[in-house]
C-alpha cells in the first residue's frame, strides 16, 4: 500500500466512477481497478461494491477512507516542510472569488511568491464559488480561495480568514450616523448575491421571510457590478468593507449602522487531497500568513483569523 493507492481510493470515493477517477489521476481505468484491488487483497476487505450501474463505498471502505484522508494530508504536509526554501517551481493555477480579489491578499501573495519562489509561476482566475470548486474538482485549478459550503472527502480545506459584512450605501441615502433596522433596510432596493450562494441564503434568513418577500431585490454575481450599482444609488448591499476601502475613503460610499449585524463570511483555501505536489500546501501557508498580517491592520470585526 502506498500514498498513490490511498489517493486513488479518496478520488474514487468522491467520483464513484472509475472512468472519471482515471481521468483526474491521469491513469487508466484498469490502473484504478488494480490499485483498489491491491488494497482490498492486502487488507482482506471490500472497499467498494460495484456492478454494471454504479459504485458504492462499503462501511469498511468508509472507515479506511477516514484514515487515508489523514495519512495523505500528513504526507503532503511533511513533503512541503522538507522542500528547500525557494526550490518550489512550476505553475500553480489559483482560483479566487471576486469578493476576495479586491483585498490586499492576492497582490501580496503574488509579490511574496515572486520574491521567495522565483521559479513558481501563478495563474489567477476569478469566478463565482460554485464554478471555482467545479474547476478544482475537474483538475482545471490547483488551489481555490473561496467558501466551504460543506465537507468534501476529496478536498483539503484550511480556514483562511473571516470577513466582516456590513450594509453599504451611496453616501446620503440615509442620514449620517442614524441607527437603522431591517425595516429601514428593506425600504431601499437591495443588491443581493446570486441565488444559491452562501450570502444570498444568509440574506434571506437575516431579513426574514416577510421582509424578504416585500423588498425590491436585484441579483449580482459580480462584485464590481454590485459596487457600481451601489455607487450609482440603485440600491444598497451587504459587503466586506475591506474590499471597498477606496470608496469609503473618498466618501462615495458609507457603512450603515444597522442592527442586527450581518454575520461574518468565512473563507477557506482548498485543494485536492489527491494532489501529488506540495505546492498547494505551500501556497496555503503563504496565503494564511498574509491573511494574519492583514488582520493585524484592521479591527477584529472587519478581518479576523479563526482559531
Amino acid at each position: 500500500m502506498n500514498i498513490r493507492f490511498m489517493e486513488t481510493v479518496i478520488c474514487l470515493a468522491q467520483c464513484l466512477n472509475f472512468r472519471v477517477t482515471a481521468e483526474r489521476l491521469n491513469i487508466t481505468p484498469a490502473a484504478v481497478s488494480s490499485r483498489i484491488l491491491t488494497i482490498e487483497n492486502e487488507l482482506g476487505i471490500k472497499l467498494f461494491e460495484r456492478d454494471s450501474k454504479d459504485v458504492r463505498i462499503t462501511p469498511e471502505g468508509s472507515i479506511f477512507l477516514s484514515g487515508a484522508l489523514k495519512i495523505v494530508q500528513s504526507y503532503h504536509e511533511l513533503r512541503a516542510q522538507l522542500q528547500p526554501a525557494g526550490d518550489a517551481g512550476g505553475t500553480i493555477r489559483l482560483g479566487v472569488m471576486p469578493s476576495v480579489a479586491p483585498s490586499q491578499l492576492l497582490p501580496r501573495m503574488i509579490r511574496r511568491m515572486e520574491q521567495d519562489y522565483p521559479r513558481l509561476s501563478v495563474l489567477v482566475e476569478t469566478d463565482g464559488n460554485p464554478r471555482l470548486l467545479d474547476m478544482l474538482d475537474s483538475g482545471d485549478l490547483d488551489v481555490v480561495i473561496g467558501i466551504k459550503r460543506e465537507e468534501h472527502p476529496s478536498r483539503i480545506c484550511q480556514p483562511l480568514w473571516n470577513l466582516g459584512m456590513y450594509w453599504v450605501a451611496r453616501t446620503g441615502v440615509f442620514p449620517s450616523g442614524e441607527q437603522l433596522g431591517i425595516r429601514d433596510i428593506v425600504s431601499q432596493p437591495i443588491i443581493s448575491y446570486a441565488r444559491g450562494t452562501l450570502n444570498h441564503d444568509r440574506l434571506l434568513e437575516y431579513l426574514g421571510e416577510e421582509a424578504a418577500a416585500d423588498c425590491e431585490m436585484h441579483y449580482s454575481n459580480s462584485l464590481a457590478t454590485t459596487i457600481n450599482l451601489v455607487e450609482a444609488g440603485i440600491g444598497i448591499a451587504v459587503l466586506p468593507p475591506v474590499v471597498v476601502q477606496d470608496q469609503l475613503r473618498s466618501g462615495t460610499l458609507s457603512v450603515l449602522d444597522v442592527h442586527p449585524v450581518f454575520p461574518q463570511t468565512p473563507y477557506h483555501i482548498m485543494w485536492q487531497r489527491s494532489s501529488s505536489s506540495g505546492i498547494p500546501l505551500l501556497v496555503s501557508e503563504i496565503a494564511r500568513g498574509i491573511a494574519r498580517e492583514i488582520a493585524g491592520e484592521y479591527s477584529w470585526d472587519l478581518v479576523n483569523i479563526p482559531d
